[in-house]
């Protein structure tokens, strides 16, 4: 190839990749008028902020306007199913729990246990070694979700429900 040619290759690569770089020159120069997104947190950061300056005689509740809502009320929108006083777990039995999902499904205390959970292959007999409580006559534990299920075998319903982890307690 002759020098005219790299010349010419050079030229053409160069006049083809000038549209990149300029179009990322000007990403960075982006319009001040766009902006990212502002969080949550960084509006109630900005509106402490905004609430603490001196000589501010009204107060935070005179800044917030009419239909806004706080963190928590924002928070519970957007998990209308959850309240603001979720269970908090017994200190004397840190492993029970009050509801708990298997098979896309939310089952709590009082739930019917589906048929396939009462046969003889998902009954736990060695109860004491997963460190569950004895069952009562009529009871039988199950495995559910990784959670461990006790249940009364006439109705099916749920008496009781364990964490998984219950397994791996310490005695």
């Amino acid at each position: 190839m002759s020098k005219s040619t790299y010349v010419l290759i050079s030229a053409m690569l160069l006049g083809a990749s000038g549209p990149l770089f300029s179009s990322a020159d000007a990403a960075d120069k982006q319009d001040p008028a766009v902006q990212a997104p502002i969080t949550e947190a960084q509006a109630t950061d900005a509106q402490t902020l905004e609430d603490t300056t001196p000589g501010d005689s009204q107060g935070a509740a005179a800044d917030v306007p009419q239909g806004a809502s706080s963190g928590s009320q924002a928070q519970s929108m957007q998990n209308p199913g959850s309240d603001n006083t979720q269970d908090q777990p017994d200190p004397a039995n840190p492993y029970e729990i009050k509801s708990f999902f298997a098979d896309f499904q939310r089952f709590t205390i009082g739930s019917v246990v589906p048929d396939r959970y009462r046969t003889k292959k998902y009954e736990i007999v060695d109860w004491k070694a997963r460190n569950l409580p004895q069952p009562d006559e009529g009871t039988s534990w199950t495995y559910m979700g990784g959670n461990y299920v006790l249940f009364n075998k006439a109705d099916g319903k749920i008496i009781r429900a364990e964490s998984g982890d219950i397994f791996y307690k310490q005695s």
